[in-house]
């Protein structure tokens, strides 16, 4: 598991770049006490093993277009299935298979109310194996944040 790879320097310069995703190796080094080397040898690590991304987020309520949140149930096929095929599409932004009431939560970027529509009542329907389909468009962002006091938990300090 990917935690268990993670040590303390790791979640420090993890912490520094959630802060500010543009911050130089050897500005995070002199934070944390490592060499500008050191951390970005670390950073090359974690982010060829899939722990982290780095990138620009925006708000498209502020910049023109819709997001809708999207909750898919799944019969009669592997969640698995279904979830690789949402993901080959280019307006599904964020694709997670869950437990709970629905099997696949989606995050989908449109130009326009008919654009979204045409995504979820047509495409997404269209798809074999989706049994339902719930969508909650975003009218508003009032937070969406990357910090949060659980990473700095470890495993062994959670149980």
């Amino acid at each position: 598991m990917a935690e268990q790879l993670l040590d303390s320097a790791d979640r420090d310069i993890i912490d520094q770049l959630r802060i500010d995703g543009r911050k130089s190796f050897s500005e995070i080094g002199r934070e944390i006490g490592l060499s500008e080397p050191t951390v970005r040898q670390r950073y090359n690590r974690l982010v060829k093993l899939g722990v982290m991304h780095v990138v620009g987020m925006y708000d498209a309520t502020k910049i023109g277009g819709i997001t809708a949140h999207v909750g898919i149930r799944v019969v009669d096929v592997p969640v698995a299935r279904v979830a690789e095929q949402l993901t080959a599409h280019p307006q599904i932004l964020y694709v997670a298979c869950t437990l709970g009431y629905y099997d696949i939560i989606l995050d989908v970027l449109a130009a326009d109310a008919s654009e979204l529509g045409k995504i979820v009542l047509h495409e997404l329907r269209r798809i074999h194996g989706v049994s339902e389909v719930e969508t909650l468009t975003v009218l508003e962002v009032r937070k969406d944040t990357y910090l949060w006091q659980g990473f700095r938990d470890t495993p062994e300090t959670t149980a």
